[in-house]
């Protein structure tokens, strides 16, 4: 008895461990399993045999059944052979049984036909498979097809269903790349050496059977409005069954402002709002207010429900402008007024707006039902026999909203496919390439106010096959396609991209303003000329044309299909050209997709200034609001992203919301809309100051990491021109990005300038209907991390090519200067860059000019070469000076001039390396240098560059990331001072005399980090000046709870020996006592006794972190040094300074100035040099070199 027991409990174990391969929910979820079965004479009976074992374990795993899981086994070797359909056996004994009996029938491989086969018939309802399924294919093969490009076509056939396929590979006659054609992706491929292998993949098959697919646009952001039928027909129970087949649609989606957004209206007699898109975020209040909508009988006036969601989709409903539009109705019976119901749906349609159709029952028109839905009515017309049966097309109409996604429905689209013709291809594969474009436009609704598809065709010459408007149904544009002729040659790539770019988007042509244009650019191998393909490609991203890339084959260069691309997420490889229908839905989604913003998570301030003066009207405020509102769809909103406040100016100012008041996009844009217009006057200075002197603080929600960003929309002229103009520097002065946005004819374009951080950040439109045509320049704009990307630069980098760097940390540098690169816009106008690499000799790589934009440029440095030998910096230099940053070699005389030496070493000659750069100094050329290592000299670097603030070190190649942003800042900072090359500002003339006492804020509140830059920000100040009895003298107090002088102002009588004082001052701590420091500078620092000299223009230089702990106290005492005749300028670093304060210690509002932190303090040192200079009625002189 005993040994009984043991021998069921062990049975037992083996069943449960069996079944615990997969998850208990899975093992009865309704599935539709076909396994396909190479029965060819490879193969042989025993190993046959092995096969069948093999799936009679997968099947054992799950529970048999016809709402449950079942199973088919088809054979193919020359042909097919059935050995049972899915609804044949209803329970796992039957199935095993059948496998088992399963007949091995040798012959040749044709998986083509047993592809085909599982496709037409395996898995049709006449032979068991059911709508509601998860359908999978399992194909096992020990050897190639005899037909491989049948195969692959069959393939890709059930690769555009909703049929899974898994594929495995047995052996080593199999081809890899066949397996991947076959399997839906790689994560679906296995390959096992020999048929006993099969048992190591036996668990992981079952699971990945297991594993659900899930919708592909769960998370996809998407509008969906649904129209229910609650006329008298219906009554409660079945309105009841609509609702719940609303609740089974929505439970797989995601729910949520950034995701799916669900409205529901039902219609009768009338239509009835039950809820907006933006009224619940989630799907458990979702679902909670689907089960409270009550049935209203009526009449069915279909029409009335279609006229309603004709105006649903707006941003008061909480319809968002980059989601997707879909409309899903659903009726029982026939519309009382059918003409009306096809005009308002023919309305809908023409707007863009996709239409999914239900009817029920056998009394709904079935010619209204296809009239109603989007397209040619099949795809997206559906038909139940009765409300119990809208269960059985829930996944079915899942599929078909996942598929109303990817066919450009929020958006119109001009597509043009740029196909490579070249003789690489052959006349077969370039037919390949016409199928592929064929299906992509098939899932398409082509029209004038939908997909419009251009086909251009290029190898050595470029030949436009037809234009966008050439053909407006669907019938005609693929008889077209067809009919497109191979002309082989070589590869032109640029000048296709260059047709299209000039010609293929012209409103002659067929393109539309409104429209999304995207390039597909198809190609098999290289480009004749690389650097016009990566030019034009450039050209194309910045006009604002989507361009994605499909590289097929092995001769492709992967660089440049990521520089032609606009995104690397834009770029498609496959082996073969039987591969291209793989990814056609893929690139069908990604043409798609509405743009994303590159920074939309990347924490940023984002403020609007609107203008809301009379000039403007109540209806174009409005329209200001609707760009606005479509601005923030590009960004992801949440206190860790991108946060907005909006601030509206006229007569008054008005803070509309601040940065910290909404956290959600769905609030965020009601926010945007309940906006009131006031009318007035335009009084544009009072709208800055309020921004910068309360919207960016951090009491209203303004981050120390995150980008501030002040987009300025104005119609008209300001008030008062000086202070708009003085408002628009100081937030300059902080690190404010500020884009002027000017509108119609009535604006000043000098003063937008003055207003915006610089000429490409200023923006105008003819008027206001006119705003969407910027939207996306402008959210590109804000995103870039450099306010000086577009300043005009010509930068230079000198890279040590030395032995001791070697290839590998070579091409590390070489990454370096890429990523560098990268965050600037290049251009004849903007940013150019040359690269000079030195060793024992001057290798030139390409002079400033050579490249007009990024993606040529970036081309050219990832080209870059290493070349070993010694480390003669001194020859580089001088190369650089005499040709790089000549006229000749494309330097600009207008340009600011920035060379960055990089290196790992000690050059040969350091008296002639410091000779020449000091050269270089004295011609106006700021020097950066950046040592690496151990090796390197730092007095050499010091020598090197403009100043000890243009030194940086690290300690490795693979560090240099480190310091990449604050170089570019850096480089920033030049860009924003300098003046042409050929001059350079020296001190105030030697003949007048100044005494400076720096008054230094050391509180608890800065830290030890940021007071270092606040004195690397003194010896950076004093290093333009000239020292001494008879010029300037400087001094300093250190104050935090209490104030004392660090050294008087006749202390140091040199430079070096004043720098070195300032770099020597110790960090206390404590609270912040301003008015102690400003007693003692009066009382002590400017005395005769501490060095101070009669007739000396006295200035007392205040930089601070924070408020004053007596603000009474410290303005008494700034009064009475004003009194005494000496010029105070005062420094607010951060947020938690109190401008009123900064204000009152001042001169006047000039002597202010205030940056965002202790990193962009180093950025003003020469606007308050001038302010010391101009006070004494002097100006900063300039020496020729």
């Amino acid at each position: 008895m005993d040994v009984i027991l043991r021998l069921l409990l062990l049975m037992a174990t083996s069943v449960t461990g069996q079944l615990q391969d997969i998850a208990a929910e899975c093992r009865s979820q309704p599935t539709d399993l076909v396994f396909l079965l190479d029965s060819s004479g490879s193969e042989g009976k025993a190993n046959f045999k092995i096969q069948l074992q093999f799936i009679t374990s997968i099947a054992d795993k799950f529970h048999i059944g016809p709402d449950a899981v079942q199973v088919s086994v088809v054979t193919f070797s020359t042909d097919v052979h059935n050995a049972f359909w899915l609804d044949q056996y209803e329970n796992k004994t039957a199935v095993i049984d059948a496998i088992n009996s399963t007949k091995y029938i040798t012959g040749n491989t044709a998986t083509d036909k047993g592809l085909e086969f599982a496709l037409n018939e395996s898995f049709t309802t006449t032979h068991g498979g059911r709508n509601d399924s998860n359908k999978i294919l399992i194909v096992l093969t020990d050897g190639r097809s005899t037909q491989s490009t049948n195969t692959a076509e069959a393939a890709n056939k059930i690769h555009n269903t909703n049929i899974r396929v898994i594929a495995i590979g047995i052996g080593d006659n199999i081809s890899p790349s066949e397996l991947d054609t076959i399997a839906t992706d790689d994560k679906h491929v296995y390959r096992v050496a020999n048929f006993t292998g099969l048992a190591s993949i036996e668990k992981e098959v079952s699971q990945k059977t297991c594993t659900t697919q899930g919708l592909l646009c769960k998370s996809t952001p998407a509008d969906i409005l649904f129209l229910l039928d609650a006329s008298a027909s219906e009554g409660t129970n079945n309105f009841d069954k609509q609702l719940n087949f609303i609740k089974n649609f929505t439970k797989d989606f995601n729910i949520g402002p950034d995701a799916v957004q669900i409205a529901l209206a039902t219609f009768s007699t009338t239509t009835m709002s039950e809820f907006w898109f933006s009224d619940y975020d989630n799907s458990t209040d979702l679902m909670n207010a689907i089960d409270k909508v009550k049935y209203r009988t009526g009449n069915t006036h279909t029409e009335i429900a279609l006229k309603f969601a004709q105006t649903a989709f707006t941003a008061a409903n909480g319809a968002r402008n980059n989601s997707n539009h879909l409309i899903i109705i659903l009726t029982d019976g026939q519309s009382s007024e059918k003409t009306q119901t096809k005009a308002a749906a023919n309305s809908i349609h023409n707007a863009g707006t996709q239409v999914i159709a239900i009817g029920i029952g056998n009394s709904v028109d079935q010619q209204e039902i296809k009239d109603i839905a989007s397209g040619d009515g099949d795809q997206n017309a559906f038909a139940v026999a009765n409300f119990d049966a809208l269960h059985t097309i829930e996944k079915e109409i899942q599929t078909q909203t996942c598929k109303t996604q990817t066919a450009c429905s929020s958006r119109p689209a001009d597509v043009v496919f740029l196909l490579d013709t070249s003789s690489s291809e052959g006349s077969d594969n370039f037919k390949k390439q016409l199928d592929f474009v064929n299906n992509f436009a098939r899932e398409l609704d082509i029209g004038p106010n939908n997909v419009q598809l251009s086909v251009v065709t290029f190898a050595t010459n470029v030949k436009n096959e037809f234009w966008l408007n050439n053909f407006n149904s669907k019938a005609d544009l693929l008889n077209a396609v067809q009919k497109v002729q191979y002309r082989p040659g070589l590869t032109e790539t640029g000048k296709g991209l260059e047709f299209v770019g000039a010609n293929s988007f012209l409103p002659q042509h067929g393109g539309r303003p409104d429209a999304q244009q995207v390039v597909i650019v198809v190609t098999d191998g290289e480009s004749r000329q690389k650097s016009v393909t990566a030019s034009e490609a450039e050209k194309l991203h910045k006009s604002g044309i989507k361009v994605i890339s499909v590289g097929i084959g092995a001769r492709i260069d992967n660089g440049e299909l990521t520089a032609l691309a606009s995104n690397p997420s834009f770029v498609f490889k496959v082996s073969d050209f039987d591969a291209l229908q793989k990814i056609e839905t893929d690139i069908r989604e990604t043409t798609c997709k509405a743009p994303q913003t590159a920074c939309k998570s990347d924490p940023a301030d984002i403020l609007f200034l609107l203008d809301s003066s009379s000039s403007e009207g109540s209806i174009n405020f409005k329209k200001q609001l609707d760009f606005v509102s479509n601005f923030v769809d590009g960004f992801d909103i949440g206190p860790d992203n991108v946060k907005i406040g909006v601030v509206t100016f006229s007569t008054a100012v008005h803070n509309r919301f601040f940065l910290n008041d909404y956290n959600s996009k769905a609030a965020l844009k009601a926010a945007i809309t309940s906006i009131p217009y006031t009318g007035g006057t335009t009084d544009t200075g009072d709208g800055l100051e309020f921004i910068r002197t309360n919207s960016l603080s951090a009491a209203h929600g303004a981050r120390a990491n995150a980008r501030q960003v002040v987009i300025v929309m104005t119609d008209g002229q300001s008030q008062n021109i000086l202070s708009t103009k003085e408002q628009g520097k100081l937030l300059h002065d902080r690190g404010v990005k500020v884009i002027a946005v000017g509108i119609g004819t009535g604006i000043r374009p000098r003063e937008l300038n003055s207003i915006a951080s610089d000429k490409q950040h200023v923006f105008m439109v003819a008027g206001f209907d006119a705003l969407h045509t910027i939207e996306k320049e402008l959210q590109q704009k804000s995103c870039n991390k450099l306010v000086c990307a577009s300043s005009a630069a010509d930068i230079v980098f000198v890279l040590d090519s030395s032995v001791s760097e070697g290839p590998t940390n070579f091409n590390k540098q070489v990454t370096f200067v890429q990523n560098f690169v990268d965050q600037f816009d290049v251009s004849s106008t903007a940013v150019q860059f040359s690269i000079v690499v030195f060793s024992t000799a001057v290798y030139s790589q390409f002079d400033l000019d050579k490249y007009a934009s990024k993606a040529a440029l970036l081309a050219a440095i990832k080209n870059v070469k290493y070349h070993s030998g010694v480390t003669y910096t001194d020859k580089a230099l001088r190369y650089v000076h005499k040709k790089t940053l000549t006229t000749a070699h494309g330097a600009r005389p207008s340009a600011a001039k920035i060379v960055i030496v990089i290196t790992d070493g000690q050059s040969t000659n350091r008296s002639i390396t410091i000779r020449q750069a000091n050269i270089l100094h004295k011609a106006g050329v700021e020097v950066m240098a950046v040592g690496i290592g151990i090796g390197v000299n730092h007095q050499e670097l010091a020598h090197i560059a403009s100043d000890a603030k243009h030194v940086f070190s690290v300690t490795n190649f693979d560090a240099l990331k480190t310091i990449q942003n604050e170089l570019q800042q850096t480089t920033c900072a030049v860009q924003g001072t300098a003046i042409p090359a050929t001059t350079k500002p020296g001190p105030c003339p030697v003949s007048e005399k100044a005494d400076v006492i720096f008054l230094l804020d050391d509180s608890g509140s800065e830290g030890a980090l940021n007071f270092q830059k606040e004195l690397d920000f003194v010896s950076k100040f004093v290093n333009d000046f000239d020292i001494g009895p008879d010029h300037m003298q400087f001094g300093a107090i250190r104050f935090s709870t209490s104030a004392s002088l660090v050294f008087d102002l006749n202390t140091h009588t040199t430079k070096a020996s004043l720098q070195m004082a300032v770099a020597s001052i110790s960090y206390t701590g404590g609270t912040t006592y301003t008015d102690k420091a400003l007693a003692l500078a009066r009382g002590t620092g400017f005395t005769s006794t501490h060095g101070a000299r009669p007739g000396a223009k006295r200035y007392v230089i205040v930089i601070t972190d924070g408020e004053s702990v007596s603000p009474t106290q410290t303005l008494k005492a700034a009064t009475n040094l004003k009194n005494d005749g000496v010029s105070v300028i005062t420094i607010g670093v951060g947020t938690q300074v109190r401008q009123s304060e900064l204000d009152g210690m001042a001169t006047d509002k000039t002597h202010v100035f205030t940056v965002k932190d202790f990193n962009v303090l180093q950025t003003i040192h020469k606007e308050v040099q001038k302010k010391t200079c101009t006070d004494s009625g002097l100006v900063l002189t300039t020496t020729m070199p």
